[in-house]
């Protein structure tokens, strides 16, 4: 029968009343308050690693297209591009075979 009343009083609130439990408040409401702290910090902790793996995909394409635009631009100002580019565009500008010279006072 002791179960009972134990159970009853849970339901309707008399122990949540009692002397012992209302001296126990501010413990209960810190270790609820250090609860929502920790779930809070365990979420900004998962949106943090969210956004750092989003900078690292960013950068990583950023070096990609770098190193793309890089080498095009390698290609396109090598001289035999250069040559091949005036040639169709029917330029009459051609290629110095002689090596320079150096000019002495």
């Amino acid at each position: 029968m002791a179960d009972a009343h134990d159970i009853q009083s849970w339901l309707n609130g008399d122990l949540l009343r009692s002397k012992r439990i209302r001296e126990q408040y501010p413990l209960i409401g810190l270790i609820v308050a250090l609860v929502f702290l920790y779930i809070l910090t365990g979420y900004q902790a998962v949106k943090q690693q969210h956004r750092l793996t989003d900078t690292k995909k960013e950068m990583l394409d950023a070096k990609f297209r770098y190193m793309t635009i890089s080498a095009e631009l390698t290609n396109t100002t090598r001289q035999s591009q250069i040559i091949k580019a005036l040639q169709e565009n029917g330029s009459t500008l051609q290629e110095n075979t002689k090596p320079p010279t150096k000019i002495l006072n």
